[in-house]
């Protein structure tokens, strides 16, 4: 039986140069280096991945794993028919839980926290607490992503208007009456 949905890690593995630009990050400040923009922009859509919710199927089977690994470290366990109810409770409440929650050390915890069967609630925020430094993960790179957009964005729109004034402007030659003047008549 095999409670371990995630391989080895279930965050993606970040450079310690985009970890440290993270860590320093702060919306309008300095651009990040272009590689670790282009790191940020493959990390995201995989820490996306794990933050999703597993498929029904798969959490079904998740669950029940998990609660017959549960039932067995706890007091008083649920005989067959009430572990089974309270597995499609489970499945229900469970159903927004990120993937990256599923793990055997998820099992761990919950077998130190709990010594009766816990509530679909009180499961739902064991594993929710274990996404929240993920969750901040995904919106610190967002929004390293979002600003490099804006900056990009900024920087074509400011193209853009430099065309078109040097369509209007740069084109047509300009009088300047000290310019016109002619020099070799001042000469005596």
């Amino acid at each position: 039986m095999t409670v371990l949905h995630c391989k080895a890690s279930p965050l993606p593995h970040m450079s310690p140069a985009l970890v440290g630009v993270l860590d320093g990050f702060r919306p309008g400040g300095f651009a990040p280096p272009i590689c670790v923009l282009e790191e940020a922009r493959t990390v995201l859509p995989a820490l996306a991945r794990a933050l999703a919710p597993l498929p029904e199927r798969e959490l079904t089977r998740v669950v029940e794993e998990f609660a017959e690994m549960l039932n067995a470290g706890v007091a008083n366990p649920l005989p067959g028919v009430a572990l089974q109810l309270r597995c499609v409770a489970l499945v229900t409440a469970c159903a927004t839980v990120p993937a990256l929650a599923w793990t055997s050390v998820a099992v761990r915890q919950a077998l130190v926290t709990f010594t009766f069967f816990p509530s679909a609630a009180q499961l739902v925020a064991l594993l929710e607490g274990r996404c929240g430094a993920a969750r901040a993960l995904y919106g610190r790179l967002n929004l390293l992503v979002a600003e490099a957009d804006r900056r990009v964005a900024q920087g074509r729109a400011q193209q853009e208007r430099w065309a078109q004034w040097e369509q209007r402007h740069g084109a047509h030659p300009v009088y300047n009456p000290v310019d016109n003047v002619d020099c070799m008549k001042n000469i005596s």
